[in-house]
């Protein structure tokens, strides 16, 4: 009889190791939603019983979670998580550690800061827990197709065959409050040398220029009357190309943010463990016949 428990119990855990061995050999793909924000992508993500949709926000910095949901889960909020935003406002954000989440099959535990995003949006809005960041998916390698809806959280295997297809940029991670906040920049070129973009899913406005960044391109968002104007830019991404958009000004501690318009018109891969990136420009989408 005991020679028969052995044999089972052995049974059973190399079944579970193989079940995890081959989950971790798959990619994982993450639906993402706009029932909620309309334009906003949010992701639909699982803390303890109860589900809440939260804003896919790669120039977010840090994944938060609502006063409501650290009550919930019983996080007594403490310390401190101190960042800059781009406009160079002074953020401090309570922390909950070790908070489990899950995003459709994709399951992860963050440590977070405590923010109420509800603040930012009408009192009709459906309640958002939080932001999902590049944060919550540290030390992994993640492919953003905002077209397609869908962000994957990818392998070795699967990042190397869908990078066969596109083009490397040249990229670089930024991190502030002592390393609880992961951005990442992409070099555009300019006459008078590289600016630095923030890769920003959360910025719906147009590209964003300091007057630094746009005195190296050589351009301006000047109106009459002293006015600022939005003007369409020609941006040249260091390995992808040429890109054009519109842009505008923004005083900022940025040289300028590239925009969820922009992002959406090219598939990319981030590995986010040493901050290289990858992308390739979307198929065009046919317009519309004019009614």
């Amino acid at each position: 009889m005991k020679q028969l428990f052995v044999i089972l119990l052995t049974v059973v855990l190399c079944g579970a190791a193989v079940i995890a061995q081959t989950t971790e050999n798959q990619p994982v793909e993450i639906k993402l939603e706009h029932d909620a924000l309309g334009k906003a992508p949010t992701i639909n993500v699982q803390i303890g019983d109860k589900t809440y949709p939260f804003l896919f926000d790669t120039g977010g910095g840090i994944t938060t979670i609502s006063p409501v949901i650290a009550k919930e889960i019983g996080c007594a909020p403490f310390g401190q998580i101190t960042g800059w935003n781009a406009g160079g406002t002074r953020l401090d954000f309570k922390r909950c550690d070790n908070v489990d989440l899950k995003l459709g099959n994709y399951q992860t535990r963050a440590d977070t800061g405590l923010f109420e995003i509800m603040t930012f949006f009408s009192p009709d809005t459906k309640e958002i827990g939080g932001i999902v960041s590049l944060q919550t998916f540290k030390d992994k390698i993640i492919t953003i197709d905002l077209a397609g809806n869908r962000l994957t959280v990818e392998t070795e295997k699967s990042m190397a065959d869908r990078i066969k297809e596109m083009k490397p940029l040249e990229s670089r991670i930024g991190s502030q409050g002592a390393g609880a906040v992961i951005d990442i920049f992409v070099a555009a070129n300019t006459p008078k040398g590289k600016i630095w973009m923030e890769f920003d899913t959360g910025n719906f406005s147009a590209m964003l220029f300091a007057p630094h960044a746009q005195e190296m391109l050589g351009i301006n968002f000047d109106a009459p009357n002293r006015a600022k104007s939005t003007k369409p830019v020609k941006l040249d991404l260091v390995g992808l190309g040429t890109i054009e958009m519109p842009g505008r000004e923004r005083q900022m501690i940025y040289d300028g943010m590239l925009n969820y318009d922009t992002i959406s018109k090219m598939t990319v891969t981030i590995d986010l463990r040493n901050g290289r990136m990858w992308a390739k420009m979307n198929p065009e989408q046919p317009k519309a016949p004019a009614k």
